[in-house]
């Protein structure tokens, strides 16, 4: 122990007497930088829906629904692999326990026989009504009575309420039906039927791609306005994560990112719908 001083020197005696060499004891102390348990892996099923759910043009998950449930994912912990397919395929796999979250989700009676509802959604939407300018269509809150006068349509796994359900299945109701939401606002476009029915957001997002934004009127007042969910399969992995979830959305939705997340994808929006 030459040259040490006597501090030094009482140093090591305590190194020595405890068997520590000095590697073996900076081992011992607690690691600022410990490395993190990795997050755990879950599929989410989702239809694709612009502008809420979509791949973008790399293929990557994409939209205003699918940037919440992945931030709300990250604060819990959750790695995503996300997986689009049509919504009866969806159905399907959440039933069978191949989803342990599916978004979104109106939150309906049959739906909750296989899914359990968090409390917080993660949006707000309104359907409405979508016309060709210089029509003269008007709209005054009675769907019936519109469409006893009118034919709609609308994409094949698109849900409105109960309401409308009773009145496609009337006689004398006339509703299109097509495979998704941008083919439904071009058979709008080309007469096919006299007005579309969809969620503004959605509406807004496909005829501004298709350039024909400036020719359509969203008739007021809405439809409805609805609550979408991210909703949890009881054959999944996290079925009994609701809590967890409704702590965690409800924490990010006081963020500044969520605000600016929502200015994002409504700028740009008819002001009567923001």
């Amino acid at each position: 122990m030459a040259g040490l001083s006597r501090d030094g020197r009482f140093a090591a005696c305590l190194l020595a007497l405890s068997g520590f060499t000095p590697m073996s004891f900076a081992q011992a102390l607690p690691s600022k930088t410990a490395p993190q348990p990795a997050p755990a892996h879950f599929v989410a099923c989702s239809l694709p829906l612009a502008p809420h759910t979509m791949p973008d043009a790399r293929g990557k998950p994409s939209g205003h629904a699918t940037e919440i449930l992945q931030a709300v994912a990250l604060r819990l912990g959750w790695a995503l692999d996300i997986r689009y397919m049509p919504w009866v395929r969806v159905v399907d796999q959440a039933k069978r326990g191949d989803c342990d979250l599916v978004y979104t989700v109106l939150k309906r009676a049959d739906y909750e026989t296989f899914l359990v509802f968090p409390q917080e959604p993660v949006q707000m939407r309104a359907n409405v009504l979508v016309v060709l300018k210089g029509r003269g269509i008007q709209y005054d809150g009675n769907l019936e009575a519109f469409m006893r006068q009118h034919s709609v349509g609308l994409y094949r796994d698109k849900a409105v309420d109960e309401r409308f359900e009773v009145l496609r299945r009337a006689p004398w109701a006339h509703v299109d039906e097509a495979s998704d939401a941008r083919l439904n606002l071009m058979k709008l476009l080309a007469g096919r039927f006299d007005a579309a029915i969809e969620n503004e957001m959605t509406a807004v997002h496909e005829l501004r791609a298709l350039g024909h934004l400036d020719d359509v009127a969203l008739l007021a007042p809405p439809l409805n306005r609805t609550l979408a969910y991210v909703a949890f399969p009881k054959a999944g992995r996290l079925a009994g994560q609701s809590g967890d979830f409704d702590r965690a959305m409800k924490a990010f939705k006081q963020t500044q990112d969520y605000r600016e997340l929502w200015d994002a994808y409504v700028r740009g929006m008819p002001t009567r719908y923001r």
